[in-house]
C-alpha cells in the first residue's frame, strides 16, 4: 500500500464523527420552556448578532447553557436551542414617515413584495400599481402618506395611506384614511412587521381625526383573514376583469378607529 494513501486512510479515520444522540422528549419540553418570558433576551441576542459582538454573552443564567462548550474568545456556548429564532431572534424594526427622498426606496420594497406574492416567479396574478420612485414622490407632495419599516439601515416594508371620500357611504358618510401598498419583503415576512405596519397607518390615520381607516384586497391572495383578525370587517366584494388579467373579487374592508386618548397607545 502506497505511504500516502494509508495516510489519507488514517485522516478519514480520524474524521469520523460520534453519531448524534437525540433528546428525550421531556429534555426538548426543558429545552423549550427555558425561553418562555425570553423576548428582552432575544432581542439582545439579536442585536449583538447584527452590530457583530459577541451575543453569548446574553446567555449568561439560562439554564442548560453549560451543556454547549464555548468556542474561543466568547463567554459561552452557543446554545439556542429550544428558542423560536424565527419569531423571536428579530433585530428592532423601526417604523418611520417617508419622504421624498426615500421615494425609491419604496418603490423597490413595493415591487419585491408584489413579485414574491404568487407561486410563478416575477409574475402577478393580479393587477396591481407597482408606482415608480418619481410617482411615489409626486404623490407624497399631494399629501399621501407613506410610513417605512426599517431593519438597521435596510427598509424591509412599506405602508401608504391617504384621506378619501369615495367610499363614504361605507364610513358613515365621512372622510377616511385609505390604507393601501402593505407591503413586506420576503425575507422578513411572518414576524409581525405586516401588522405593526398597520397599526402605524391606523394611528397616522386616527392622529388626522379621521375615524375610518377602509382598505381593499383582492380576495385570492388570501389576506381577508389577516385584516379581519386586526378588527376589520368586509363591507362589499365586487367582481373586477381586466384586460390579459384573471378575473378577481375586490374586497372592500372598514375598520372603525378608536379615538387617540382614551386609553390607547402608540404601537
Amino acid at each position: 500500500m502506497d505511504v500516502t494513501e494509508d495516510a489519507a486512510r488514517q485522516g478519514r479515520r480520524r474524521t469520523v464523527r460520534p453519531p448524534m444522540i437525540h433528546p428525550s422528549a421531556e429534555k426538548i419540553r426543558q429545552l423549550t420552556e427555558r425561553w418562555k418570558g425570553q423576548e428582552a433576551r432575544l432581542q439582545r441576542i439579536a442585536e449583538s448578532l447584527s452590530a457583530g459582538e459577541d451575543w453569548t454573552q446574553h446567555l449568561r443564567g439560562l439554564t442548560f447553557v453549560d451543556e454547549v462548550p464555548p468556542r474561543e474568545g466568547e463567554a459561552y456556548g452557543r446554545d439556542l436551542r429550544g428558542a423560536d429564532l424565527r419569531r423571536h431572534l428579530h433585530p428592532k424594526v423601526e417604523v418611520t414617515r417617508a419622504t421624498e427622498h426615500d421615494a425609491a426606496l419604496v418603490a423597490s420594497v413595493s415591487r419585491e413584495a408584489l413579485r414574491n406574492n404568487t407561486p410563478l416567479h416575477d409574475t402577478s396574478p393580479f393587477p396591481a400599481d407597482v408606482e415608480s420612485a418619481e410617482g411615489i414622490a409626486l404623490a407624497l407632495r399631494r399629501g399621501d402618506r407613506f410610513l417605512l419599516a426599517r431593519l438597521g439601515r435596510n427598509v424591509v416594508g412599506a405602508v401608504r395611506w391617504a384621506s378619501r371620500r369615495e367610499f363614504g357611504d361605507l364610513c358613515d358618510e365621512h372622510a377616511y384614511g385609505e390604507v393601501s401598498g402593505l407591503a413586506v419583503s420576503p425575507p422578513h415576512r411572518r414576524v409581525g412587521i405586516g401588522g405593526m405596519l398597520l397599526a402605524s397607518a391606523e394611528w397616522d390615520v386616527a392622529g388626522e381625526g379621521l375615524d375610518w381607516a377602509l382598505l381593499r384586497t383582492a380576495v385570492e391572495v388570501g389576506l381577508v383573514p389577516f385584516y379581519e383578525r386586526r378588527g376589520y370587517a368586509v363591507r362589499t366584494v365586487r367582481q373586477h376583469t381586466y384586460p390579459e388579467a384573471p378575473v378577481f373579487l375586490d374586497a372592500i374592508l372598514t375598520k372603525r378607529l378608536a379615538v387617540i386618548g382614551e386609553e390607547t397607545a402608540r404601537p
